[in-house]
């Protein structure tokens, strides 16, 4: 599984890991600066995928991911990047915790 990030907007993109750890995960949420505008992405080799992101100051926090070709966004705003962390950590441990825990429609 890959994990990007993809700054300002769409102005940058970084890919971080082709082979991505939990610690990576956790590692790059807590390194970014969230009053600035960010995407953080999973990737799997069947172009599945989760992206979590916006920011603290202007545009709040969501998580969307696509599945088989569908795409589902939370319902309910994330309130904080330790949240969005959560969220990534299970999509990435395949429990499916992140869908139990939010709704997403």
């Amino acid at each position: 599984m890959q994990l990007r990030v993809i700054s300002n907007y769409g102005a940058y993109e970084m890919l971080v890991s082709d082979s991505v750890s939990l610690e990576q995960v956790r590692s790059k949420m807590v390194d970014l600066d969230w009053n600035s505008f960010h995407q953080v992405v999973l990737e799997q080799e069947n172009g599945d995928w989760i992206e979590v992101g916006g920011n603290l100051l202007d545009d709040g926090l969501s998580a969307m991911y696509q599945e088989a070709g569908r795409q589902y966004e939370i319902r309910q705003t994330p309130k904080s990047v330790d949240q969005l962390t959560e969220i990534l950590l299970s999509y990435l441990r395949g429990d499916n915790k992140f869908r139990e825990d939010h709704k997403f429609h």
